[in-house]
C-alpha cells in the first residue's frame, strides 16, 4: 500500500481535480484505490457524483465518536471518502484529537482512520488543503509520498522559495499552456533547478472544468481527451515509482 498526499502550493492549483483524475486512472490500471478528502471545503466528492447537500464524511463520523465506516464505492477498484460538512470549531477540535493520537500515543494512524490503511487498498490518495492548518500536518504524517501541484506562474515560483515542504517532495506542473511564453520560461527554469519535478505536465484543458460540471473524473467523462491520457501516464509514473521502491 502506498499513501500519496496531493497538495497545491497555493489555492487554485488543482489538487482536488488531480486527486480525482489520478484515482480514476490508477483504478483503470487495475489498482485498488481510495481517495480521501482532507480539505474542509469538501469538494472532492463532487467529482464522484455525490449530491451537493449530503453532509456525510469521515470527519463527521469522528466528531460523533462513531465507529468509522462510510467509505463510498464509486467504480470498480475505486472508493472515496468525503470530508463532511462541519463548523470550523468542531473541525479544529477533531483534528487536534487525531494528531494527538499519533504524537502523544505513538499510534501510526489515528484510531478513526486506522481501518482504512490496510492491504485492502494498493493506493490511498489524500487531497490536502493548500493553506496551513493542522489537517496538512495530519496528511503529511500519514503519507509515503508528497506530490505538490504547481501552476506555471510567478506566484507559485515565489512560494516554492518561501515554503518549507516535506523532504523528497515531488512536483507536478498543472494547467500548462504551451502557447504562453511566460509559462514556457517558468517551466524551463523549474526543469533546470527544481529537484523532484516530474518529467511530464498536465496541460490546460476545458475537459477538466466540464468534468466537475458533470460530476465525473475527467478520464471517465472524456477518456479520449489529451488530459485523460496525461493522467494515464501519471498513473504509470506512480506505478513505476512504487515498483522502484520495492526493488
Amino acid at each position: 500500500m502506498t499513501t500519496m498526499a496531493i497538495q497545491g502550493i497555493r489555492g487554485g492549483c488543482g489538487s482536488t481535480s488531480v486527486t480525482a483524475s489520478l484515482a480514476w486512472s490508477l483504478a483503470q490500471a487495475g489498482q485498488s484505490v481510495l481517495a480521501i478528502d482532507f480539505s474542509r471545503e469538501n469538494l472532492l466528492r463532487l467529482y464522484f457524483d455525490m449530491p451537493y447537500d449530503n453532509k456525510h464524511g469521515w470527519m463527521i463520523n469522528s466528531s460523533q465518536d462513531k465507529q468509522h465506516n462510510g467509505v463510498i464505492n464509486y467504480a470498480d477498484n475505486l472508493d472515496y471518502l468525503p470530508f463532511g460538512l462541519l463548523d470550523e470549531e468542531t473541525i479544529e477540535m477533531c483534528v487536534s484529537e487525531l494528531l494527538s493520537q499519533i504524537k502523544d500515543r505513538g499510534l501510526k494512524y489515528p484510531e478513526k482512520l486506522s481501518g482504512l490503511f490496510s492491504e485492502r487498498y494498493q493506493w490511498i490518495l489524500l487531497d490536502l488543503p493548500s493553506t496551513r492548518c493542522p489537517l496538512i500536518n495530519l496528511g503529511q504524517l500519514l503519507a509515503d509520498i508528497h506530490l505538490c501541484i504547481l501552476n506555471p506562474d510567478v506566484a507559485c515560483d515565489v512560494l516554492l522559495q518561501q515554503r518549507i515542504l516535506p523532504n523528497d517532495s515531488y512536483f507536478l506542473l498543472n494547467r500548462f499552456s504551451p502557447t504562453s511564453l511566460i509559462q514556457q520560461d517558468i517551466h524551463h527554469v523549474w526543469q533546470q533547478c527544481l529537484v523532484g519535478l516530474i518529467p511530464m505536465v498536465i496541460h490546460a484543458d476545458e475537459a477538466m472544468s466540464e468534468s466537475l460540471a458533470v460530476k465525473k473524473p475527467v478520464g471517465q467523462y472524456q477518456p479520449e481527451s489529451l488530459i485523460a491520457e496525461e493522467f494515464n501516464r501519471l498513473a504509470q509514473w506512480c506505478l513505476s515509482f512504487e515498483h522502484g521502491n520495492e526493488d
